[in-house]
C-alpha cells in the first residue's frame, strides 16, 4: 500500500495538513439517529464504523487530513 504523503482538499483544492486523530479506546463514526451504549468503553451502535482500533498499549490511533480553509477532515476507514 502506498503511504499518502500529502492530499488536496476536494472542495478548494488547497494542501491539506497531515496528522493524527488519536483516542484512548476505539474510535467510531456513528450516524446521527444511533448512540454508542452498552456496559464497557468498546460499546458502539451495531453501525457504526470503525476508524482505529485500540492496541493494548496506546492510542487508537488514524491518520487524517485537515484543510485549514474548508474547516474539513479526511481519513481512511480501518479495513477491520
Amino acid at each position: 500500500e502506498l503511504e499518502v504523503k500529502c492530499l488536496n482538499c476536494p472542495y478548494c483544492k488547497q494542501i491539506m495538513k497531515r496528522g493524527y486523530i488519536s483516542a484512548y479506546n476505539r474510535l467510531n463514526w456513528t450516524p446521527e439517529n444511533e448512540t454508542n451504549h452498552g456496559a464497557t468503553k468498546w460499546a458502539k451502535s451495531p453501525n457504526s464504523v470503525l476508524l482505529a482500533e485500540y492496541p493494548f498499549i496506546g492510542a487508537a490511533t488514524v491518520l487524517a487530513f485537515y484543510c485549514d480553509k474548508c474547516k474539513k477532515v479526511i481519513i481512511d476507514v480501518s479495513e477491520r
